[in-house]
């Protein structure tokens, strides 16, 4: 009778921006191909906007890119995460409405 193997294994804290990282490294990947190997993917953890803006900072971005909230009034489109990035961002920030594909 075969092994039963699992249909998920069992990550720890420390395991999560590793996964986060290598996850978000085959999205890029998919979408921009071979235009994806001078982007940096990292994951980090804290307060959304603090947190993005610290990274960018910490390795010197040259571009932030975000998404927007998915409601498309001029209103809402800018959540707090967003508008937090963009007042205090060193580098120029992208905002990306949601649907929009590369190529």
């Amino acid at each position: 009778m075969p092994t039963a193997r699992p249909l998920a294994t069992l990550r720890t804290a420390e395991d999560e921006p590793a996964v986060t990282e290598a996850t978000l490294r085959d999205l890029v990947h998919d979408a921009l191909g071979a235009d994806a190997g001078n982007l940096t993917c990292r994951a980090v953890t804290g307060l959304p906007g603090r947190a993005l803006v610290e990274a960018a900072r910490t390795v010197n971005a040259r571009l932030v890119v975000l998404p927007t909230r998915g409601d498309t009034s001029m209103a809402r489109v800018l959540g707090p995460v967003s508008q937090h990035v963009l007042r205090h961002a060193a580098c120029p920030v992208l905002i990306v409405p949601d649907g929009c594909r590369a190529g």
